[in-house]
């Protein structure tokens, strides 16, 4: 490629609609975060920055990501919930625990009792980290799609607003953006729906599930951010609401529509 070739190439890309807003987009979930760096790098003004940012369906108040997800592996009571538990699970483990036990007991009856507890206390710890680290990569999926749907939907509700501040001259192409906006917020709800059901299903069939042991152990040992949680099914009935609400939208635009074309048609 010629350099005339490659600076009209350039040109084009800058021109291209929506590039710097994707430009941000990228930056701020790399985790730059900070409006005036923002703003300085683009060389625009903060309210530019904040609109381009809404444009991608980021509200900077609430959607705080850092580049990755916070969820990650864990252990509890120093077990991995896999085969490195087998130095504190495997028989020569739980026989040396037995030995010390006894040893310390003098002989006393409650110390085969004692390393039995201690024996069970290692077996829930063990089974409530293999729960959460079985789940961690649906989950991570789950809250990643939740995070484009949420975006998703900031962005319908952006097209919409913008319906009503279009000039004549703009509004089909608005009106445009809008349907497209919904029919990708649908998408993105649709694939947090399924996200979230691979995860109900691998909770119910693992066969490790969390009881109340487990799942006091879990809480005590796992920070409140990096606990997952297996979410309920409601993304369902939260979408038919969605799409009755589009459906409105969508009658109430296409009259506006059919008022802005018709004096043309006569």
């Amino acid at each position: 490629m010629t350099e005339r070739e490659r600076t009209l190439s350039a040109l084009r890309a800058w021109a291209e609609p929506g590039l710097r807003a994707r430009l941000l987009k990228a930056a701020w979930d790399a985790g730059n975060q900070n409006i005036n760096e923002l703003a300085e790098a683009a060389r625009v003004d903060r309210k530019t920055v904040y609109a381009d940012l809404a444009a991608e369906g980021i509200d900077p108040k609430t959607d705080r990501t850092r580049g990755e997800t916070v969820l990650g592996t864990i252990t509890v009571n120093g077990l991995h919930g896999d085969e490195r538990d087998e130095s504190l699970l495997g028989n020569k483990a739980i026989a040396t625990l037995l030995d010390n036990f006894r040893d310390h007991a003098a002989g006393r009856p409650e110390a085969d009792k004692q390393a039995a507890e201690e024996v069970r206390l290692r077996l829930h710890a063990s089974a409530a980290a293999s729960w959460h680290n079985t789940l961690l990569p649906l989950a991570r999926t789950a809250l990643e799609n939740r995070r484009d749907s949420e975006r998703a939907l900031r962005r319908w509700e952006a097209a919409y607003d913008a319906l009503g501040e279009a000039k004549t001259s703009e509004w089909a192409a608005a009106h445009h953006r809008f349907i497209r906006a919904w029919e990708e917020a649908r998408q993105a709800l649709l694939q947090q729906q399924a996200a979230e059901q691979a995860m109900r299903d691998k909770a119910d069939t693992y066969t490790m599930r969390l009881g109340e042991v487990e799942k006091r152990l879990y809480w005590e040992n796992v920070p409140e951010e990096q606990r997952i949680t297996v979410p309920t099914d409601e993304l369902g009935q939260f979408l038919e609401m969605l799409q009755d609400k589009q459906n409105q939208r969508a009658a109430t635009a296409a009259q506006t529509l059919r008022l802005l074309s018709g004096p043309a048609a006569e």
